[in-house]
């Protein structure tokens, strides 16, 4: 095996802390893209549930209507039950009267359940305004990590301009800004990956020529442990 000069072992640590170097860039890289997915994916969300919520409120408004005019007709027919009942239990018709009053309690649990039901059309109504209201309060908030976003992605080496414009107003602004954003981050995550590539590449190629073997590391400090131990 042949040994190793300390020139090449120099060189091979260089292009480790190279290869450090693009690690790390491609570790901060990926945080802000996960970063900028999260915003993206929220203000989607949120946009989403905007779009359609004149149609939930709609939808939410009808079923308590109809929950308020259903129990309504249940009351006027255990109310009219009731009265029948009276009726019958005053003129001693004691057979007719048990019947009667099996069916004004039918429908006395008929109210109940409708009082219930009306009861849970008004909270989800409710509940729909109270999501709304959060996700109103939430956009600002989302404009602003992308505003923060587009800061730090300034800090990119060569990284687009169009990737590190901070966003407009509103969430149309915030999800045009994240795929301004994605597409930029998305060319530099390929350039960093290729010179990576090439870096690696150029270790392996020294080690082959200083071992007189091929070596195919997959990292540079793979390739840099090697040579040490033939130096």
């Amino acid at each position: 095996m042949s040994s190793v000069d300390e020139g090449t072992l120099a060189f091979a640590r260089e292009l480790e802390q190279r290869d450090a170097r693009l690690e790390a860039a491609l570790a901060e890289l990926d945080e802000l893209q996960r970063d900028v997915d999260g915003v993206r994916t929220r203000a989607a969300e949120i946009d989403a549930f905007l779009r359609a919520l004149p149609d939930a409120r709609a939808a939410a408004a009808a079923r308590v209507r109809a929950a308020e005019r259903e129990l309504e007709e249940r009351r006027i027919a255990a109310e009219r039950a009731q009265q029948e009942l009276e009726r019958l239990e005053r003129a001693g018709k004691d057979d007719a009267a048990a019947e009667a009053r099996r069916a004004a309690s039918r429908l006395r649990d008929a109210v109940s359940l409708g009082e219930r039901k009306l009861a849970r059309a008004v909270d989800v109504r409710a509940a729909l305004e109270r999501e709304a209201g959060e996700a109103r309060a939430e956009e600002p908030q989302l404009e602003e990590r992308a505003r923060v976003l587009a800061e730090r992605l300034q800090r990119v080496p060569r990284i687009s301009r169009e990737a590190t414009a901070g966003p407009d107003a509103g969430l149309a602004g915030t999800l045009a800004w994240a795929a301004r954003a994605r597409a930029g981050a998305f060319v530099v995550r390929g350039g960093l990956d290729a010179e990576r590539e090439r870096v690696v590449r150029q270790a392996n190629e020294l080690a082959s020529f200083a071992l007189g073997e091929p070596v195919y590391a997959g990292r540079v400090s793979a390739v840099r442990e090697r040579l040490e131990r033939s130096g």
